[in-house]
């Protein structure tokens, strides 16, 4: 039996990719095995959002390319945004077979072998790439890409150069897909794309609209949304929480970075009053939301007092915890020729007092969940030192005792005390 083996690197929308590509390869009779093991097949699906991504992804083609000097029938398949916007980069590095690019993921298992594949400039496309799987790589949890692309270029970002315009999958490919998983057996659906809030807008239609489709759908008992622009938090997105039996309480949003002048300066679309605002609106709906940003350290431009005011908004906002970012400078942004590029030892820095206002937030959501007696509800993911454990709806992992099997069940469950950096819980 012939194997494939495959190694994803950055966001959620490029693992959903993966395993679109590999359910491919398995259903023709491709048996996957782990990416450091011999294979007749490897997929490496990079990233190019920091430098690093960019090496990782470089020592994981070479070490797809070793394999080949091992045996000369090995495939070495490259794609992903590293890929689109270096494709020179990965040429050099040895005798690649396919380098395909990010709108032609679909296409890898038809054109390994053909021949005839052309590599397109991602500016160019226009239609979403149409690439589906009947399971995902994860067991419990199934990610859903409906939207590709960004139209924002904002100053920093090096994705719409890698992802192209923003493009949207049609309305009943994604509902037949989802009834398709949930047949086998999912009950949790995570909605992402490069930039999720703009879904639909192509043909009018909308993410809510979508939303409503979905919550009608047997069988799905979580909606989860990946990340949205704050200014895309529609009135007609927040009408549909306030009727949603299946959404998470749990919304992912990105800042970058907590003053003014810097939003301006990266051509962010709002202010901190208005990321503020729209905090506060989605609180009124759901009062025990969790809210996770984004927020990167050391932009150009970052002066120690403009710091110190992203410092302070982030220490006076409600929300549950940070993903903190270091400015990776990347070639062809507007970043790239600003001026006030600030020193990799004072972006760490300031990336560690971030992270520290994340540990003190998360622990007071923590303890807020347990203190109200809030419910949870989870899909039981695989057990550990004799707990079950799952991500809950409101993000915080939870555990629970259990002589059963309930692996892979739809639980409603009870706070009880803090266990890790989670919450020990009781089925109800």
């Amino acid at each position: 039996m012939k194997k494939i083996a495959s190694i994803t690197f950055g966001c959620k929308v490029n693992q959903y990719e993966t395993s679109c590509i590999v359910d491919e390869f398995t259903q023709a009779g491709y048996q996957i095995t782990e990416f450091d093991k011999p294979a007749d097949v490897y997929i490496i699906n990079t990233c190019t959002v920091t430098n690093r991504t960019d090496y990782k992804s470089r020592n994981a083609i070479r070490k797809a390319l070793n394999q080949k000097q091992i045996n000369p029938e090995v495939k070495v398949v490259v794609t992903g945004c590293y890929s689109q916007r270096k494709k020179k980069e990965i040429e050099e590095l040895g005798e690649v077979d396919l380098i395909i690019d990010n709108n032609s993921k679909s296409k890898i298992f038809e054109k390994l072998n053909s021949g005839t594949y052309i590599f397109r400039d991602i500016k160019d496309q226009h239609n979403f790439d149409e690439i589906s799987t009947t399971k995902m790589l994860d067991k419990t949890r199934a990610f859903i890409k409906i939207q590709d692309g960004c139209d924002y270029y904002c100053a920093y970002c090096a994705i719409p150069y890698a992802r192209g315009h923003s493009r949207s999958r049609k309305k009943n490919n994604i509902l037949n897909q989802i009834k398709k998983l949930v047949d086998n057996g999912y009950k949790e659906f995570v909605l992402g794309g490069i930039n999720l809030g703009l879904y639909g807008a192509e043909f009018n239609y909308s993410l809510a609209k979508l939303l409503y489709e979905i919550e009608k759908i047997n069988g799905v008992k979580l909606i989860r949304l990946s990340s949205i622009e704050p200014q895309l938090f529609t009135d007609e997105l927040l009408e549909y929480f306030t009727k949603s039996k299946k959404m998470c309480h749990h919304f992912h949003i990105p800042l970058q970075v907590g003053c003014d002048e810097l939003l301006n300066s990266m051509g962010r679309r709002y202010t901190i009053k208005q990321f503020q605002d729209r905090i506060m609106k989605i609180r009124a709906i759901f009062l025990d939301v969790a809210i996770g940003i984004d927020v990167i350290a050391g932009l150009p431009g970052e002066t120690e007092e403009l710091f110190k005011k992203t410092h302070q908004f982030l220490s006076n906002l409600d929300f549950t915890y940070l993903h903190v970012f270091s400015y990776s400078n990347r070639s062809g942004t507007r970043a790239e020729k600003m001026k006030g590029h600030v020193n990799g030892k004072i972006i760490k820095k300031r990336s560690n007092e971030l992270i520290s206002i994340s540990i003190v937030k998360l622990a007071e959501y923590t303890d807020f969940i347990i203190k109200n007696n809030i419910e949870l509800k989870g899909i039981i993911e695989k057990r550990s030192d004799g707990y079950w454990t799952a991500l809950s709806d409101h993000y915080v992992r939870i555990y629970v005792k259990s002589e059963e099997n309930i692996e892979k069940k739809y639980l409603h469950l009870r706070p009880v005390s803090k266990k890790y950096t989670g919450i020990k819980v009781e089925i109800i």
